[in-house]
């Protein structure tokens, strides 16, 4: 029996929201792509509109091996001309994407939304996620949990002035509903990609089951990070090998 379990087109829609008062600024939508048949790359879009006015589009390719972009990727794209909005903008960009979306086959293993955490949820908590996955052809299985905290990191030269900028440490602390200590991600500095970042939380969980081998989990983190206008958040997906 197969084990590829899907997403539901409405994840986007859901991330849609997230740029709620508590976070003014430009909080970025995701979508996530999929992932190749043996798990071993995930891909996902980032969108929004950078200082309110200002169409961007990025897709990411992870290396679920190492963490890492794939060589020539993430393919970024930002649209000044007048008449560019945000359809115009995530069209192209995907369009530049499509030949590695096609490479690796991502949009037949889209993967399973295990868990979902938008800032926007009352109560929600920031710092972990638990979800379980789906067992199509045994018993139930048991709860994963993730757990952020902060890294301290030296202040990148672009974010001198700055009192907080961290980086972050990713641990499971819960496997198949045990107590468990795995260090997944720490930051020893921060991307140049990543902005001045002052908060992260966790924003959802995907897994994904290759038909042979062990099944791969990504965390989604929303990075967020100073502005003279609020925050900025950027999405970050993580890989994890439980």
């Amino acid at each position: 029996m197969t084990k590829r379990m899907f997403i539901g087109g409405f994840f986007a829609a859901l991330l849609t929201g997230m740029a709620a008062t508590a976070f003014a600024g430009d909080i970025a939508n995701m979508q996530p792509v999929g992932f190749s048949a043996d798990g071993k790359v995930f891909a996902f879009q980032e969108f929004g509109m950078k200082d309110g006015k200002v169409p961007y589009s990025d897709t990411y390719f992870i290396d679920t091996d190492t963490g890492a972009d794939l060589e020539g990727t993430p393919f970024h794209l930002e649209l000044t001309d007048k008449d560019a909005d945000l359809s115009k903008a995530r069209r192209q960009n995907l369009t530049a994407a499509r030949q590695q979306m096609d490479k690796y086959n991502l949009l037949t293993n889209p993967g399973l939304i295990a868990a979902f955490n938008p800032p926007t949820e009352l109560g929600s908590p920031m710092k972990t996620i638990r979800y379980t996955t789906l067992a199509t052809d045994g018993p139930a299985r048991g709860a994963y949990t993730l757990l952020l905290g902060d890294a301290p990191v030296a202040t990148p030269d672009a974010c001198k002035g700055l009192n907080h900028v961290v980086g972050f440490t990713l641990q499971l602390i819960e496997k198949d509903g045990a107590p468990n200590r795995q260090l997944v991600h720490e930051d020893k500095t921060i991307p140049d990609d990543r902005g001045c970042p002052v908060e992260y939380r966790m924003g959802g969980a995907l897994v994904y089951q290759p038909e042979s081998g062990k099944p791969v989990h990504i965390a989604l983190i929303l990075a967020l990070s100073a502005s003279p206008d609020g925050r900025n958040g950027r999405w970050i997906a993580v890989p994890v090998h439980p």
